[in-house]
């Protein structure tokens, strides 16, 4: 600590000497984040009223920018969580740096008190302060980090539910503390778990920080004395309509209260079970700071009625059951229970409504749609970290979907018959294949994979040149924006799909139209629907066809760039799921079947007026901005300063419709917010820019 601080004022010493070129309104992190209770109960919780505004800020640094080297937290940029001085309802922000080589920014610590100049963003529906400019002379105190809000769950979800309270909004940002809580589930992320209370109220703690995402999470069951965290929101994720999240910052955030026993490594013997075979499950079960009083296996056939069985205690911390044997094609599932002296009960899986350990019992060889199988929303396999050997034609090879590589086989066609294959003797794989592998089930990122073919004994090349499997038909609609593991749409996880008659809705699934850059988010996703008019994602960046939607500068001259109302007769690729979405992955131009631009009247195109944002933005000292025309005509477009006063006349003249590009060469004019307008045929538009000098 005290190495940041003279880092600190060394820096406030030496930017003291320097003159701020440019000043931007003085606003609280309330002024930011507060909404009016009957606005959020009647539309919801909505962008702050001062998004995309330059404004500057008060606050006390909630935590160090890095942890032993590391980003503190998982941003997408060094961060902080900044709290009012002395507001606590709307009166705390997350801050980030998307500059990496600010030391100052850099050095910052806990209990740090300073003024703060930047952009007011949205990621999802919590607002965030995207910085501009820091140098460390607008610090001027050091005091003790703010103490955690005390709340209890329900001022967060409704009472009884898992569903976020919309009049938690005021909580968004501050650090808040809840007590005597219990770990339901701990299997929603890397170190994210979720807690209940004796009202059955639950909420969801995250993993933002890069020491939570790195640990253990708690086993389910333990009591919790507290967890403390920052409050960030969501919509439409998790199957949620809103979603309030604690995100804790590191270990002294959670502290626990008793422990219950934990139950460890899970086996079955054997691993593929023909009829008339007994099943020997094995546990290790130890509780930290008591006795395991008992253990108990619970399993059914085919989702009927629960056996309890007993399992017997064969050394210190080894269990055992053994579950009958049953006839061929049953399913077989359960779940395991150890009760400590204390009474403290642990479950494994922990939420066996929708996953449960289970097999098959089969009288013939193993399918991919065997191993893909994953009946209760989990999206786990019945056969996870088990070795396997499967037999199917490459849909996807190397040089189809070259991020990764992901390579797919399919076995036949319908649910559940398609699979990614990882290992060295796969990258030689061609499409067409029929190939059989022998490598271990993982369930990496919530896709299954067989991974491990790494040799000549993990493959046997049967015949090259086969005909691919015919691609499923299905609708957008069967896939939609459905969360993780949701059994209509996981069934088609690493199977060859189509979609048919499909029109681009959204060029941009995460952002507006344009690049990957501060203040907008693009990583190369669109949305397109059929006629069922429900939208779904479809990746464009992994595949490799010449189809993109300009998620980076480099490309706004190339073609092809999806539009909006942009149209195929039929969509073909690969389902896959990622960062909370399955999303279809097109291989070749091929996958893109008659794709046209569509410019019917009801669909807007490129050919309607519209001023797009400049780009790049902020700039220094140039910048380009585009805009269409429907029609030709006479055509202004000016520039203002914040006070309406004109700088620069950029067109006056007569042009034809299109898309026209102008650039605008800021370099006589000081850092500022700058309008742009345009007028032509009695359309008129205008957008801001930011000069940073």
């Amino acid at each position: 600590m005290k190495t940041k601080f003279y880092i600190l004022f060394a820096i406030l010493f030496i930017s003291s000497m320097n003159l701020i070129a440019q000043t931007y309104p003085e606003v609280s992190i309330r002024d930011i984040q507060y909404q009016h209770p009957d606005s959020l109960i009647t539309i919801g919780d909505r962008p702050s009223p001062l998004n995309g505004d330059t404004v500057t800020i008060t606050g006390i640094v909630m935590n160090p920018t890095f942890t032993n080297g590391t980003a503190t937290l998982v941003s997408g940029a060094p961060a902080v969580h900044l709290m009012d001085t002395s507001d606590t309802e709307y009166g705390g922000i997350l801050v980030r740096f998307p500059n990496p080589s600010s030391a100052a920014f850099n050095a910052l610590d806990s209990g740090t008190v300073a003024k703060f100049t930047g952009i007011v963003s949205e990621f999802n529906v919590t607002t965030q302060f995207n910085l501009i400019e820091f140098d460390g002379s607008t610090i001027f105190d050091f005091r003790p980090k703010r103490t955690p809000v005390l709340l209890t769950l329900d001022s967060l979800n409704i009472l009884g539910s898992p569903e976020g309270n919309l009049l938690a909004e005021k909580w968004e940002g501050v650090y808040v503390e809840v007590r005597d809580v219990t770990v339901g589930s701990n299997s929603i992320g890397s170190g994210a778990f979720s807690v209940f209370d004796l009202n059955s109220t639950e909420v969801n703690v995250g993993n933002e920080s890069a020491i939570i995402r790195n640990a253990t999470p708690p086993q389910p069951g333990t009591r919790l004395e507290y967890v403390r965290g920052y409050i960030q929101n969501r919509i439409s994720f998790g199957g949620l309509t809103n979603m309030m999240i604690i995100m804790p910052v590191d270990s002294t955030d959670i502290k626990v209260a008793q422990f219950p026993p934990l139950i460890t490594n899970i086996v079955r013997d054997p691993i593929l079970v023909a009829p008339g075979q007994d099943v020997t499950v094995t546990a290790k079960i130890k509780d930290v700071d008591g006795t395991v009083a008992n253990a108990k296996l619970y399993w059914r056939k085919n989702s009927g009625v629960n056996f309890e069985v007993a399992m017997t205690n064969l050394t210190d911390t080894t269990f055992q059951a053994i579950i009958p044997s049953q006839p061929d094609s049953c399913v077989v599932d359960y779940f395991l229970t150890a009760t400590d002296n204390q009474g403290n009960t642990s479950t494994t899986p922990s939420d066996t409504a929708r996953n449960r350990y289970f097999y098959l019992v089969l009288d013939r060889p193993l399918t991919i749609q065997d191993v893909q199988y994953s009946p209760f929303g989990s999206g786990f396999s019945a056969y996870n970290n088990y070795e396997v050997t499967v037999s199917g034609i490459v849909t996807s090879d190397t040089s189809d979907i070259p991020l990764g590589p992901q390579v797919i086989i399919q076995n036949g066609t319908g649910p559940w018959s398609g699979i990614r294959i990882n290992g060295t003797e796969t990258l030689n794989f061609v499409k067409g294949d029929n190939v059989t592998v022998t490598g271990t089930v993982v369930e990496n990122f919530s896709v299954t994979n067989i991974n491990g073919i790494n040799s000549s004994a993990n493959f046997t090349l049967n015949s090259p040149g086969n005909p691919l499997p015919t691609p499923e038909a299905i609708s957008t609609s069967d896939i939609n924006f459905k969360t993780s593991g949701t059994i209509s749409a996981e069934q088609w996880e690493s199977v060859l799909i189509k979609y048919s008659n499909v029109s681009v809705t959204d060029e941009n699934a995460d952002g507006g139209a344009g690049p990957n850059v501060t203040g907008n988010s693009n990583f190369g996703e669109i949305l397109v629907a059929d006629s069922s008019l429900i939208n779904t994602r479809v990746e464009l960046q992994d595949g490799n066809h010449q189809y993109h939607n300009f998620w980076e500068a480099s490309l706004e001259f190339v073609p092809t760039r999806v539009m909006v109302a942009d149209v195929m007769d039929e969509l073909i690729g690969i389902m896959y799921y990622s960062f909370g979405n399955y999303k279809l992955i097109p291989r070749t131009d091929a996958d893109f079947v008659n794709y046209s631009v569509d410019v019917e009247d009801d669909f807007t195109s490129i050919y309607e007026y519209n001023l797009e944002q400049n780009y790049p933005n902020p700039f220094n000292p140039s910048t380009k901005i585009n805009y269409s025309l429907q029609a030709e005509g006479l055509v202004t477009l000016k520039v203002f300063n914040i006070l309406g006063q004109e700088v620069a006349t950029l067109i006056n003249d007569f042009q034809t419709a299109g898309s026209h590009t102008v650039n605008f060469d800021a370099s006589k004019l000081s850092s500022g917010i700058y309008l742009y307008k345009i007028d032509s045929n009695g359309f008129t538009q205008t957008k801001k820019m930011m000069l940073i000098k």
